[in-house]
């Protein structure tokens, strides 16, 4: 119950249609008892010709009754069906805000599958909680209310016999809820799975074809579409069990009904006319309670789905700004690491341990390692992507948990390998994060870095769409474009993150005389995968094992060894040795 009224607070701010569709669900309860309690007269007084003006008066209150009722039910439907979908619309929207406003290391150990199943899939199944089985609750609860109403007035015995079967629906009801929210939970779990591997499929579809495992992975998607249709089927499976078992009690009251209200009719003790009117009353009544067992079916649905939505909504934003956050000005100093450490949940061994050191303003820094070293989960502590376990990080002395996100992040620039283009245009990818786009100055910035002429090439120029991760274009297209929505930024401080990997030689020709444009008059933190492209760095900031363990210029670190020159030289006899194949793959053919 404290998860399903927290789900119903959704249906606070729209209280007002909420009681118009109750104040339509008395009317349409009202108005099925009414036509009930008329077949008394019916049968009593206008078919006897006692009353034979009720012959014709009755048949037209019938047909209004049903106008008054057919009126209801629209608006009861409708009025619900917009709560419902409003709250869909504000479910998702605050899962969506949740989301976007974690740090990192929460998408670190989350598939994303998962949680697009659970913004999707999930948030549909809380709308039948919310709007259509609470429809169905209060109207049959409205309706049970006024039929049992009539058919105690007219005749109490007998409507005690025919609630005899009322506790017996108890058991099937609350039986077949757990069930259903067993079923549900499994099949949710499952379709996270399915989403997951979908996901992971279409965005890897070259690996996929390059190493022939179509059928590998068709056979993966089959066994897990298998596992949801399984745990769908439970589903449906108590669906229709609730169904006879719920018929088959009412039928128990119905036929003691007969029986006992047969009696008394043969016997004179009541007429006909009593006995159909309040059999019409009690199949009427009936109806709801067996619709009472399908409405709670909703319920554990969308409890199931509630409970995951609850986990996203709940969990804690690791970075957040503070309540007398600061905003950040504009940066001139320095940024600094002081006894700087970092732990993921659930790892053994600290990321990183202990880092101290500075960037002046206007300096370049490039930080080198290791693959593991904990050089991106470095930078990433600068715009606070993810916080520090222990230790502080400084900008112009202020540390950056007292600054606000938005001002702290306006600071900076950000280039990655792993290269975020959106299904936009070209110009919209660039000017990304500016509300208004000055088009010369887009085609400035794009000259710059180095992407104005392959852009006019493009089919519509600068209003080509690059498709999905900007599928359409090259990885050094798709890089000078990153390179250009930076330099637009321009901001004082940029973060380069393996930049110029993963390119052919022309590309990262390209690529870096672009990046030469973009670090001029900045202070730089830059990690390079090919240290020759840092040999000109104000400072070297060597990482190993999460310590910084050598500090210097190209030079200077050469000659003192250690880990720098060991990388340094198994990267040029790398390079050489691939140079002389070159060669002499050339002199074969």
């Amino acid at each position: 119950m404290t998860l399903y009224r927290r789900l119903l607070t959704f249906l606070m701010p729209y209280k007002g249609r909420l009681f118009g569709a109750i104040a339509c669900m008395v009317v349409l309860a009202a108005c099925t008892a009414a036509i009930a309690w008329m077949l008394k007269p019916v049968l009593d007084e206008a078919l006897t010709g006692k009353s034979k003006e009720l012959i014709y008066l009755i048949p037209l209150l019938i047909i209004g009754l049903y106008m008054i009722k057919g009126a209801a039910y629209f608006g009861q439907a409708y009025l619900m069906g917009f709560i419902g979908q409003r709250v869909i619309y504000d479910l998702r929207n605050l899962l969506y805000h949740r989301l976007t406003a974690q740090s990192l290391s929460f998408f670190a150990h989350r598939k994303t599958g998962e949680l697009l199943a659970r913004l999707s899939y999930d948030v549909s199944l809380v709308q039948s909680a919310v709007s259509t089985a609470v429809t169905a609750l209060m109207r049959d609860a409205i309706s049970i209310v006024f039929l049992l109403a009539v058919v105690f007035i007219q005749d109490w015995l007998l409507a005690l016999i025919a609630m005899l079967v009322f506790p017996a629906v108890i058991y099937p009801i609350a039986r077949f809820g757990r069930k259903m929210r067993h079923a549900t939970l499994d099949g949710q779990a499952a379709m996270g799975e399915l989403t997951s591997l979908l996901e992971e499929t279409v965005s890897g579809i070259r690996v996929v074809k390059a190493f022939g495992m179509e059928d590998y992975e068709r056979s993966r998607f089959r066994r897990f579409t298998g596992d949801f249709m399984a745990h769908q089927l439970r589903v449906f499976r108590v669906n229709a069990l609730s169904f006879p078992i719920m018929e088959l009690l009412a039928g128990f009251g119905i036929a003691g009904v007969l029986l006992y209200g047969g009696m008394r009719v043969a016997s004179g003790e009541t007429t006909a006319g009593t006995l159909v009117s309040f059999l019409a009353a009690v199949i009427m009544l009936y109806e709801p309670v067996k619709r009472l067992s399908r409405a709670n079916n909703d319920i554990q649905q969308g409890l199931a789905a509630g409970e995951r939505i609850f986990e996203v909504l709940d969990e804690p934003v690791a970075v957040s700004d503070a309540p007398d956050a600061l905003t950040a000005g504009p940066f001139s100093r320095s940024i600094s690491f002081e006894e700087v450490g970092l732990h993921y949940a659930g790892s053994g061994r600290p990321v990183l341990d202990g880092i101290n050191f500075t960037v002046a303003a206007g300096e370049v820094v490039a930080l080198v390692g290791r693959s593991g070293a904990g050089k991106t989960s470095l930078v990433n502590l600068v715009p606070r992507f993810m916080d520090a376990s222990r230790g502080r990080v400084l900008i112009d002395g202020i540390d950056v948990r007292r600054l606000s996100q938005q001002s702290l992040r306006a600071q900076m620039a950000l280039v990655t390998q792993d290269i975020v283009l959106f299904n936009d245009t070209v110009i919209n990818n660039i000017a990304y994060g500016h509300e208004s786009i000055d088009r010369e100055r887009v085609e400035a910035i794009a000259r710059a870095a180095n992407a104005h002429e392959f852009i006019v090439k493009l089919p519509q120029g600068y209003d080509t769409m690059v498709g999905e991760r900007g599928v359409i274009l090259s990885g050094g297209q798709r890089q000078r474009l990153s390179l250009a929505r930076a330099l637009l930024k321009d901001a004082p401080i940029l973060i380069l993150d393996e930049a110029t990997s993963a390119l052919d030689t022309e590309s990262e020709r390209l690529v870096q005389q672009a990046i030469e444009r973009l670090m001029h008059g900045r202070t730089v933190m830059v990690i390079a995968h090919r240290l020759s492209t840092i040999r000109h760095a104000d400072r070297i900031v060597v990482l190993d094992d999460g310590k910084v363990v050598q500090v210097g210029r190209h030079e200077q670190l050469l000659a003192e060894g250690g880990l720098y020159a060991e990388l340094y030289h198994l990267q040029f006899e790398s390079h050489a040795e691939g140079s002389r194949e070159e060669v002499s793959g050339g002199a074969v053919a």
